[in-house]
């Protein structure tokens, strides 16, 4: 049997652009399905659980929840036209102000933005959603600004070095990871960005699995 490779995962995610984590999208390809002869949760080389942190270090794709509460990767050159397909080109505050977005999600944007880079408890705290009673209120708005492609995963921390559970994930602004990854690019229209992504994912999508991104990005495609 073989197994995956993390430059052929690398590979996959270049041809599709979009790549799920799971198979969730009908038809269409994932990385638990490419890698399901891997050894997952070892720490190894060939640990795919460990490459949906490393693919993001090496700027090679953001990686969130993108889609409902799927989680996936998207290549750094395409991100910019997803973003503006999903926020058509307005701001989380013009948002906000529009009614599109809550205002737990506000805030916990604000706090990202201000701190670049921080872990999940701590913005959970700076976010003053600390209490067991917030902790859906902070789930669904930390799902709603990725879902938004506001901010992206950038990596796990542990909250101490004896810590057994699970690490706790690192959300910076799409904004400061863009500038980071590809620097200061041209705003995109919202059509442009729509034209790109029918382009690049018609590629290798099935009626099937492209009728899902056509519902999921506002799309208009027909063959």
């Amino acid at each position: 049997m073989e197994v995956l490779q993390y430059r052929e995962f690398i590979d996959l995610v270049g041809k599709y652009k979009v790549f799920p984590f799971s198979s969730f999208i009908p038809e269409y390809p994932s990385l638990t399905a490419a890698a399901v002869n891997n050894e997952w949760h070892t720490d190894s080389d060939t640990d795919p659980w460990s490459w949906r942190i490393k693919i993001v270090q090496d700027d090679i794709a953001a990686y969130g929840k993108f889609f409902g509460d799927k989680a996936c990767f998207i290549d750094k050159k395409l991100f910019p036209a997803v973003q503006t397909a999903l926020t058509n080109n307005k701001t989380v505050e013009e948002r906000y102000f529009d009614g599109l977005i809550s205002n737990s999600a506000l805030q916990l944007y604000k706090v990202i933005s201000e701190n670049k880079n921080i872990d999940s408890r701590e913005l959970r705290k700076l976010s003053g959603l600390q209490a067991k009673e917030h902790k859906k209120e902070y789930d669904k708005a930390l799902v709603e600004l990725q879902n938004n492609a506001d901010v992206v995963i950038t990596g796990s921390a542990k909250s101490s070095e004896n810590d057994a559970g699970w690490n706790s994930m690192c959300f910076i602004s799409s904004d400061a990871w863009l500038r980071t990854v590809i620097g200061e690019s041209d705003n995109l229209s919202v059509e442009k960005a729509k034209s790109e992504l029918v382009e690049q994912l018609s590629i290798n999508c099935t009626e099937k699995s492209m009728k899902y991104f056509v519902k999921k990005l506002n799309l208009s495609f027909t063959k």
